[in-house]
C-alpha cells in the first residue's frame, strides 16, 4: 500500500539536525513480488505487467500515485534565537512638562527643579542605560522643535542597541515647549517603524503628561478621539503601545484619554487605571523597566513564514502552548510578517525566569497538523 502523509518543519532553540525519513512501499503483485517498472502492457488497460509473472495477465496501475510527506518526513530542526525588541519612545515635550508635579507651577529652566521634564528625562536616561545591550531603544520627540504643533517625519534617535548616549544627548539638547500633537506623533512613529527591516518585535512607549491637542492644526483644539484612533491604527500595523502618564492621576480628562489609548494600544497595565501612572523619576524608571521586561526575551525567529498559518504547533519544553489573541493571554502570537512567534503571559514569564528552556515551532501542511 501507499503511505499518505503531510510535511512538518520544526524550529527549536539552540540545536540543529534532521529528524526521520520518509518511507513508502510500492504496490505488490499477487505473488508478493514488487511491481515492475518495465514490462509488457496489457492491451487496452494502459497498465504494466509484472515481468516476473509473464503470461499471468496480472496488471497494475500505469501511474501509481506519488507518495506525499508525513509529519516526520524531511522534518528539520533549525537553530533559532530570541530577538531584541525595538522600543520607540514617543516623548511629550509640551510646555506643561515644565511644571513641578507637586505644585503645578513652572520651575524651568532651572536644571535642578523637579519639573516633569527633568524627572522624566532622568528616568529615561537611567532605564535606557541599564537595558541598552538587550533592548533596541529609539527616541521621537513631539513637538519636533518645541513650538506649535509641528511634528516632522523620522526620529531624533534611530532605534539601535547601545543608544543611551545618543538619547541622553538628544534630551539634553531639547526642552519643554509647544503643544501636544499626539495624533501626528503616533502616526509618524508608526511610519518610522514601518521602514525598519529587521525581524525584531516593535513597540511604542508613549510618555505624555496630558490631553492631546492640535486638532486640525489648532493648538487649543482637543484631539483625544483622533489620538486614540491613531494608537489603535499603529497596533493594527503590528506596533503595540505602552502608555505612561506623567503626573496625570488627578486629571480626569487626561485619565479618560490615556485609558482609551492604553486599551487601543493592546498593552494595558493590569488594574485601574490601565496605563502606567508616574509622579517622579523612580516611578518612571520602574515603569520603563517593567515594560522592558515584558517585551524582552520572548520572541523567537522563524526561518520562514509557515506554509499554513493555521496549521502550527508551538511547544515549550515539549508541552503544547495555546495560541492567544492578545498580548495579555497566556500563550503565543505571531510577530510581524509571521516570521517570529511571541510567547505571552505566564509562558513569557517562564522563559524570562529560565523555567522554560526549549521552544519549538512545528509547521504542518496539506491539511494534516504536525504531531508533537
Amino acid at each position: 500500500m501507499y503511505r499518505t502523509c503531510a510535511l512538518a518543519s520544526v524550529i527549536t532553540v539552540g540545536s540543529a539536525g534532521f529528524l526521520g525519513a520518509c518511507t513508502w512501499s510500492p504496490p505488490q503483485n499477487l505473488n508478493g513480488g514488487v511491481a515492475g517498472i518495465t514490462g509488457a502492457t496489457s492491451a487496452g488497460t494502459g497498465g504494466r505487467r509484472d515481468p516476473g509473472a509473464a503470461g499471468t495477465g496480472v496488471t497494475f496501475d500505469a501511474t501509481p500515485p506519488m507518495p506525499t510527506l508525513d509529519a516526520n518526513c524531511g522534518a528539520t530542526r533549525n537553530p533559532t534565537m530570541r530577538l531584541p525588541p525595538d522600543l520607540l519612545l514617543v516623548f511629550d515635550r509640551s510646555a506643561s512638562m515644565s511644571a513641578d508635579p507637586a505644585t503645578g507651577r513652572n520651575c524651568m529652566p532651572t536644571a535642578t527643579c523637579p519639573s516633569k521634564w527633568n524627572q522624566a528625562t532622568a528616568a529615561v536616561n537611567m532605564a535606557v542605560a541599564s537595558s541598552q545591550t538587550t533592548v533596541e531603544w529609539g527616541l521621537k520627540l513631539f513637538t519636533s522643535n518645541g513650538a506649535g504643533c509641528t511634528v516632522t517625519p523620522g526620529v531624533q534617535v534611530d532605534i539601535a542597541l547601545d543608544s543611551a548616549p545618543a538619547i541622553a544627548t538628544a534630551l539634553a539638547g531639547a526642552g519643554p515647549g509647544g503643544n501636544t500633537p499626539t495624533t501626528m506623533a503616533m502616526t509618524l512613529a508608526g511610519d518610522y517603524l514601518a521602514t525598519l527591516t529587521t525581524p525584531n518585535p516593535r513597540f511604542i512607549v508613549l510618555v505624555t503628561d496630558g490631553q492631546p491637542n492640535c486638532a486640525g492644526g489648532n493648538g487649543g483644539g482637543d484631539d483625544s478621539a483622533a489620538a486614540i484612533a491613531a494608537v489603535a491604527a499603529q497596533a493594527a500595523r503590528g506596533y503595540g503601545t505602552f502608555v505612561i502618564g506623567v503626573a496625570t492621576a488627578n486629571d480626569a480628562m487626561a485619565t479618560a484619554t490615556l485609558t482609551g489609548m492604553s486599551t487601543a494600544g493592546m498593552h494595558a497595565r493590569p488594574g485601574t487605571p490601565n496605563y502606567y501612572v508616574v509622579n517622579n523619576t523612580a516611578e518612571l524608571v520602574t515603569a520603563l523597566d517593567a515594560i522592558g521586561t515584558q517585551v524582552a526575551g520572548c520572541t523567537f525567529t522563524l526561518m520562514s513564514p509557515p506554509p499554513d498559518p493555521n496549521n502550527v504547533v508551538v511547544l515549550a519544553d515539549g508541552m503544547v502552548v495555546p495560541q492567544g489573541t492578545a498580548p495579555t493571554d497566556n500563550g503565543w502570537m505571531y510577530g510581524a510578517g509571521m516570521t517570529s512567534v511571541n510567547l505571552t503571559g505566564s509562558y513569557c514569564q517562564q522563559v524570562m525566569s529560565n523555567t522554560i528552556k526549549d521552544v519549538e515551532v512545528l509547521f504542518g501542511c496539506g491539511g494534516v497538523p504536525p504531531v508533537p
